[in-house]
């Protein structure tokens, strides 16, 4: 058994067993912007993710370092590819908490399957 393997193993049995503390985030994919900078979005989709309401210091992809609010761990990489067209989650997109706050996407990380070119797992950093 490869490390690959034995983490796609380590993230299925991680969603399973914290399914009971996985709340639901609205994800809706970013499609495109006007001259004005308004933003057009596509259809919400609802996913089951776990939310840390943590404040953390991160830097941001420009490389800024900004305070986040909570942190959003996506274990259902199946979902995931399903929600976002296969493209995963872009900073442009919107998540929208269980309480209806929503803050712009400052970073993200998650290990990436070689085999699918997917993550296996993905972490987001909301402001």
């Amino acid at each position: 058994m490869s490390l690959l393997d034995t983490l796609r193993s380590g993230i299925k049995i991680a969603d399973t067993i914290s399914k009971p503390l996985q709340a639901t985030v609205t994800y809706k994919r970013y499609l495109s912007s006007d001259s004005y900078g308004t933003r057009t979005y596509g259809s919400a989709v609802s996913l089951k993710a776990i939310i840390d309401w943590k404040q953390k210091q991160v830097r941001t992809m420009e490389g800024i370092l900004t305070v986040s609010r909570a942190s959003i761990m996506f274990l259902d990489i199946a979902a995931i590819v399903t929600a976002t067209a296969g493209e995963g989650i872009n900073d442009l997109d919107s998540l929208v908490l269980p309480d209806g706050t929503t803050g712009p996407i400052l970073d993200m990380s998650g290990f990436i399957d070689a085999g699918t070119g997917h993550p296996i797992a993905t972490e987001v950093w909301l402001g």
